[in-house]
């Protein structure tokens, strides 16, 4: 199989690198200056068949069959289909591949979530953000089926060119490891499809491909579990389970993937579960793995046991790995940062925190909800960064900056448009806004953050309005365009939850819950 070349910006993975940074800093097309009403919009739509939870994928001068090289964006839905659009050209519309993965699980379906389930409407197929392996020329996928009443999570090898399996595969994800957890049977865990959710991004480091799991609804059983699979033949590598002896602990960061250091260990973050100061259990925790899926080390707020108590799952978002450094930035439901020092993450102290790097709470604590969804994105620009910037519930977008190892608690500029406002006690602005920077390197002036969250409604368990808008990345008071400006060209329609949009050589894609993928770029 033939590499890709090199040339142009590519998006292989959820947030752009394993990281999570949500960085693009090769855009040289957009800027502050050119993002307007007047010259920034709608350029075109791709229609697809259902819903889209993954965030879209990019890749410059992929050789397709058939076409030739195209850039292309691909994107995912619900209804467990893959298409490979050209990323360009208005006209086509068409899909240059589509691939077909089995047959999605209608809702409401009586063995998948509680009673009353409403988190996803319609129908669930792929959830999780794909990934792609330019060297072996293929993308990974997880689909979730229903086949003659048996429910299934089944991984994907499609091949860039065709769409067509590749690598040996499908394969069926499976597993039987030693537990007495909740659902155990004689000392034993196994894995079950229709209560596990596949629901933060795929990974790939290492020549592994890994695969995490949480819950639908906290529908018990289920358990966190995370699989290691072969790259270039998806044989299993490894399988861990968050909390084998009690319950819970999913890993689903409302949609962020795994982190990744240099040395290839991974890192991710836990809802509410079971928990054991020794490490044996770990829900409500940050875990950090080896490559083989063994535990490496971990931590876990003093407050451990209110946090679950209260629903304020940890792991609402992912973790950041802080570039040029060997620190962790992450934070859940209780709108708190925790930052750690990944060589010693601090395990768990009774009653304070203080063993850790820094933890401060992003806003002060009121009768509103702000939770942390997804994960906090970063920008290092000359004369003023490192920045991260965040955007929890019911609050401003904020942006923190990183100096002498730590984050300045006061934020370094906010924005002065919310998601919709909360009313105390309630949280209508579920789920606060997702994240994307882009920028031509560290040059302050090109600096863009691009939010997509809900307009005006709730989007826990509803599909709600969205809306696309766009700050100045060095001062977040300047929102410079959104989408709500000439609702007639460039309106999202339905707002796809937990999905950020991706910018990529001048273009800026966008999923949808009306059908459709939209990109945006620069008009005439």
């Amino acid at each position: 199989m033939n590499p890709l070349p090199p040339d142009g910006v590519s998006v292989t993975t959820q947030h752009n690198d394993n990281r999570r940074t949500g960085a693009n800093l090769l855009e040289t097309a957009l800027h502050p200056g050119n993002v307007r009403p007047d010259t920034f919009g709608k350029l075109f739509s791709r229609p697809v068949d259902g819903q889209i939870y993954a965030q879209p994928l990019y890749l410059a001068q992929c050789p397709i069959e058939g076409h030739g090289p195209r850039n292309v964006v691909f994107t995912a839905t619900m209804h467990n289909s893959v298409y490979a659009f050209d990323a360009d050209d208005p006209a086509a519309s068409a899909p240059l591949w589509h691939a077909s993965l089995g047959p999605s699980v209608t809702l409401p379906d009586a063995n998948v979530g509680p009673p009353g389930y409403r988190d996803i409407s319609v129908e669930v197929g792929v959830v999780g953000t794909p990934v792609i392996d330019v060297e072996r020329h293929v993308l990974y996928v997880v689909a979730f089926t229903k086949e003659q009443g048996a429910y299934h999570h089944t991984l994907h090898a499609l091949d860039l060119s065709t769409g067509r399996e590749a690598l040996g595969g499908p394969v069926r994800i499976t597993a039987t490891v030693p537990g007495t957890g909740d659902g155990s049977a004689q000392g034993k865990l196994t894995f079950t499809s229709n209560r596990q959710i596949q629901r933060a991004a795929l990974t790939l480091a290492g020549g592994r491909v890994y695969v995490a799991f949480a819950a639908y609804g906290d529908q018990d059983p289920y358990h966190g579990w995370v699989f290691g699979f072969d790259a270039g033949d998806l044989r299993r590598t490894g399988v861990y389970v968050t909390t084998p002896a009690t319950q819970r602990g999913g890993i689903w960061q409302a949609g962020q993937g795994l982190g990744v250091d240099d040395q290839g260990n991974l890192y991710f973050m836990t809802g509410n579960g079971g928990f054991r100061p020794d490490g044996s259990e770990l829900g409500d925790a940050v875990v950090k793995l080896t490559p083989g899926l063994t535990l490496a080390d971990w931590f876990s707020p003093f407050n451990n046991a209110a946090l679950d108590a209260a629903d304020a799952d940890l792991g609402s978002a992912g973790p950041l790995l802080i570039p040029g450094t060997r620190l962790l930035l992450g934070g859940g439901k209780e709108g708190k940062f925790y930052l750690l020092d990944t060589g010693n993450m601090g395990h768990f102290h009774a009653g304070s925190d203080s063993q850790i790097v820094q933890s401060f709470f992003v806003v002060t604590p009121d009768k509103n909800t702000h939770h942390i969804h997804g994960g906090a994105v970063h920008w290092n620009f000359r004369g003023g960064g490192p920045w991260v910037y965040v955007w929890p519930e019911n609050a401003f977008l904020r942006a923190y900056r990183f100096t002498g190892g730590t984050l300045q608690t006061a934020p370094a500029s906010t924005s002065t448009t919310t998601d919709p406002r909360g009313v105390p006690g309630g949280s209508p602005g579920m789920p606060g806004g997702f994240l994307s920077v882009s920028a031509h390197g560290d040059d302050p002036a090109t600096g863009l953050v691009w939010a997509a969250h809900p307009y005006r409604d709730n989007a826990n368990q509803a599909v709600v309005e969205g809306v696309l808008r766009v700050y100045q990345a060095t001062d977040l008071t300047r929102e410079v365009w959104n989408s709500k400006m000439n609702a007639t060209r460039d309106d999202v329609g339905m707002f796809a939850k937990f999905a950020p949009p991706t910018v990529a050589a001048g273009k800026v894609y966008v999923p949808t819950f009306s059908g459709a993928l939209h990109a945006y770029g620069l008009l005439g």
